[in-house]
């Protein structure tokens, strides 16, 4: 699963970043691998982006900002807003962090390549079926 945490709807970088995902999505899909985006945003604005973004995966409203706190990831530097940092993070089945990404300086955001070879290593690790067999 891939759990990213973004600053909201209005911001330009945010945006930049969500037309990347939107490749990879028919990827994702065909290798049941789920997308999780999560914002500050009220239910409707993230409704909104979503459907205008055309993405198919799950979009959480944090409005209340219950976990961006209990997170640890409110940003500092936007107080009128009070979004999230930009965070991803690739999750295990078992919901284990493998990788995370801080995205605040934008290129700390992972590439789709990135993203690739994580969920990869993942499959590796836990199909016995991965290798072909030798016979």
């Amino acid at each position: 699963m891939l759990l990213h945490f973004y600053r909201g709807w209005w911001c330009p970088k945010e945006q930049a970043y969500f037309r990347k995902l939107l490749r990879l999505q028919d990827e994702a899909e065909v290798a049941y691998t789920r997308f999780v985006s999560v914002s500050v945003d009220t239910p409707q604005e993230s409704a909104a982006f979503r459907a205008g973004l055309g993405a198919r995966w799950t979009f959480l409203s944090d409005q209340g900002r219950r976990w961006v706190h209990e997170l640890g990831l409110l940003e500092t530097t936007d107080s009128s807003h009070n979004p999230y940092v930009p965070t991803v993070f690739v999750l295990r089945p078992d919901l284990q962090i493998h990788a995370s990404f801080n995205g605040y300086w934008f290129w700390g955001r992972p590439t789709n390549e990135e993203l690739r070879q994580a969920f990869r290593e993942i499959t590796r690790s836990i199909r016995p079926d991965w290798h072909v067999p030798r016979k």
